[in-house]
């Protein structure tokens, strides 16, 4: 299909093949609200074979209609659905960089931060989809890509939904191939036993194998006999982590293990948790010397009034009756989860490098550094805001990141 046309779209290459559909990378031919001329996008097209087939075609539909559900830094953008009598195509984001299964095959097991930087991307990706009330369902190291500046996009929603109508018990969902519906050696016992039963629990399996590989280089279960291979999955039996890499201490190979336990109830209970087991596992690593980069004041966590600060020093105090967060702002204030920033906020909600706080005499501005979950004053969205004493400031979604301004 190499130089044909679907619409506003040129086919350049082809760069992939599912069991459904062929998937290429394409050029738009004219600018349009969304999309600027010559902008590169990826065309997912339904296999010529399975386009007349009412079934498979009501799959891409609801795949279309859960990716415009999706907006999230670490999801891949959807732009358009092409349904006629010809197509059946989704029009999504080109990403450029490195399928993590590419990585994994070039470098083997990933450094012990790499791996850990990826699963929590992908864990907010989760967090973000779960809290829509959609389940991904094929987690994999195939459909994850690792950009140049490190992050991770989760790709492929295609069985995030099962298709209407179900199986009978204990049936097997099929491809038209004949395969599982999801990818063996990532999926949960209740993904393999009774597919329309996988919840998000089953999100925080795959995700802790894709975790397991990236520290090992293996995967866990790893049998050439499917029957074998189920066996084991259903069974839980694997090598523990630091026996393939003795550099995975015990703290963190059991957050691994208990994001792949077998019983649901002893897994984590959403991808929140899983996360948030991460960061606190991450927070208490020695810190690692960081990139250089321009000097900021530094923002000091206090628990009580120091008579001692300066008389138009300005905080942020946290909202929370139960709280003792208070954050003093000085100079130019940097707010994320990164550990590098003047103020850490250890939340899924908040991105990495989150806003900046510039305090200069009297003046307090706030920028929001392009979050994914935005950065709200009084509970209105901003860019650039002037603070003054009393606003409510909150970091992405969550109440729980709000903050009120005072001065001393």
């Amino acid at each position: 299909m190499n130089g044909s046309v679907i619409g506003n779209y040129r086919i350049d290459r082809e760069i992939g093949e599912g069991g459904m559909s062929h998937v290429f990378v394409g050029r738009t031919l004219c600018a349009t609200e969304v999309l600027p001329l010559d902008y590169p996008v990826v065309l997912k097209v339904m296999s010529d074979e399975l386009a007349g087939e009412v079934t498979a075609r009501k799959r891409f539909v609801k795949e279309a209609q859960i990716l415009a559900k999706l907006r999230h830094r670490y999801i891949t953008r959807f732009y358009e659905f092409i349904n006629d009598a010809q197509h059946a195509v989704l029009i999504m984001e080109y990403v450029e960089g490195t399928p993590v299964d590419v990585l994994l095959a070039e470098k083997g097991a990933l450094p012990l931060q790499d791996a850990i930087g990826i699963a929590q991307n992908l864990l907010e990706a989760l967090v973000y989809a779960h809290g829509k009330g959609i389940v991904h369902r094929d987690i994999k190291p195939a459909n994850l890509i690792r950009e140049k500046s490190g992050n991770v996009k989760v790709t492929d929603f295609g069985i995030a939904k099962i298709r209407e109508g179900g199986t009978s018990p204990g049936q097997t969902v099929l491809t038209k191939s004949g395969f599982l519906l999801g990818t063996p050696h990532y999926m949960s016992p209740e993904q393999i036993r009774e597919p329309k039963d996988a919840g998000a629990r089953a999100d925080v399996y795959s995700s802790g194998v894709v975790l397991y590989e990236m520290l090992t280089g293996q995967l866990p279960f790893n049998s050439r006999s499917l029957p074998k291979l189920i066996d084991a999955i259903y069974r839980g039996e694997k090598q523990p982590p630091s026996a393939l890499r003795p550099e995975v201490d015990k703290e963190l190979e059991a957050i691994v293990l208990k994001s792949m336990s077998p019983r649901m109830d002893q897994r984590f209970e959403s991808a929140r948790e899983f996360y948030e087991a991460l960061e606190e596992y991450e927070a208490r690593q020695p810190l690692r010397p960081a990139a250089k980069m321009a000097p900021v004041a530094m923002a000091t966590r206090v628990d009580l009034p120091n008579p001692a600060e300066k008389k138009n020093q300005w905080a942020l105090v946290g909202v929370k009756n139960d709280s003792n967060e208070k954050y003093s702002i000085d100079g130019e204030v940097m707010v994320g989860r990164d550990r590098t920033c003047s103020i850490v906020l250890t939340h899924p909600a908040v991105s990495r490098r989150h806003a900046k706080i510039t305090f200069s005499g009297s003046s307090c501005v706030l920028e929001d550094l392009k979050s994914a979950n935005g950065t709200y004053v009084n509970n209105a969205r901003i860019e650039r805001a002037n603070l003054k004493p009393g606003d409510v400031v909150r970091f992405g979604a969550d109440p729980s990141c709000s903050y009120v301004l005072r001065d001393h």
